[in-house]
């Protein structure tokens, strides 16, 4: 279940998935106040507590003048699913508000999103001057005061602007916050922002490929790395097991050629709005054989692969 919190951001993401603010909730109201926030959840109580976890995100969340208050709410009345925040990390910077925020639960999942090794190519993203400084500080602070029950993870969006630096960035990772908890390495979404600055963000899947292979010897470095958004021929099979279903049906197709392909079953699709835009081209059946072992998980269906 996502709740979106605040609308506002304080980074200008090139390829952010939010559509121009301002933006509705999902009750179509556009009061993010505190009490209406409260009261909207209260509204939906039923329906959050069919779904595992609570997506806590923005716009910044934690910009939210009674983010505090909200979480504190929400740890208390949803006791059973696991509470997820999507932040760009910067308020946490501030060592005191770090700490506020892991006292309140140790149920808890935070998400942070850098989009490049230095802070040349994560600002080039964010247009966000200091973001890259911040973010950095903000997930030392929270990877130093964590509890053992909580998750602190990175997210790192593929766009043009960041895939050749995929290598670098891993590295730097590694020697500097290899206790993070995981690592998702996600394709761009063509939609909203990134739709209207298509020209300065569209990469094509096999101009990514030989970027990503190089991470491979990488992997081992870090306690869990996931990659989202990728159909499996987009990628080497050494890649599989990493790879996670990501989108609803109705975000992704399968063309033609697809039906050829023995690991179709296992396969997330084509992203449907990539493909209006950029084609399918690329997207070509699997001939080698392969013996899957699989598990019992269909976000993730591969545990491990070999040739026959």
């Amino acid at each position: 279940m996502d709740i979106c919190v605040w609308d506002k951001c304080n980074n200008n993401c090139l390829m952010c998935t939010n559509p121009d603010r301002p933006w509705p909730a999902w009750d179509g109201s556009f009061d993010y106040s505190y009490e209406s926030l409260i009261k909207r959840i209260k509204k939906s109580e039923k329906e959050i507590k069919t779904y595992d976890s609570i997506y806590l995100g923005g716009g910044e969340p934690t910009l939210h003048p009674a983010f505090l208050k909200v979480l504190n709410f929400v740890s208390k009345n949803f006791p059973k699913q696991r509470i997820k925040l999507l932040t760009n990390g910067r308020k946490f910077l501030y060592r005191d508000f770090t700490k506020e925020v892991l006292s309140i639960t140790n149920n808890l999942d935070i998400e942070l999103s850098i989009y490049g090794p230095n802070k040349k190519a994560h600002e080039a993203v964010t247009r966000a001057s200091n973001s890259f400084e911040q973010t950095m500080q903000g997930l030392k602070n929270l990877l130093d005061y964590k509890k053992e029950d909580q998750l602190i993870n990175v997210r790192f969006v593929i766009t043009k602007l960041s895939y050749k630096s995929l290598e670098e960035f891993l590295k730097l990772m590694g020697e500097r916050f290899s206790s993070t908890d995981r690592i998702m390495i996600i394709f761009w979404e063509v939609e909203n922002q990134a739709v209207k600055n298509i020209k300065a963000v569209k990469v094509t899947y096999n101009q990514v490929s030989p970027y990503l292979g190089k991470l491979y010897p990488l992997l081992g470095n870090f306690k869990e790395i996931r990659l989202y958004h990728f159909p499996l021929c987009a990628l080497s099979e050494k890649f599989w097991p990493y790879v996670w279903r990501t989108l609803d049906k109705d975000e992704v197709i399968f063309n033609s050629s697809c039906a050829k392909c023995q690991y179709r079953k296992y396969c997330l699709g084509i992203p449907k709005e990539y493909s209006k835009h950029m084609g399918i081209k690329e997207f070509k059946p699997i001939k080698e054989n392969f013996n899957i072992k699989e598990r019992k998980n269909i976000y993730q269906p591969i545990l491990s692969i070999n040739k026959k």
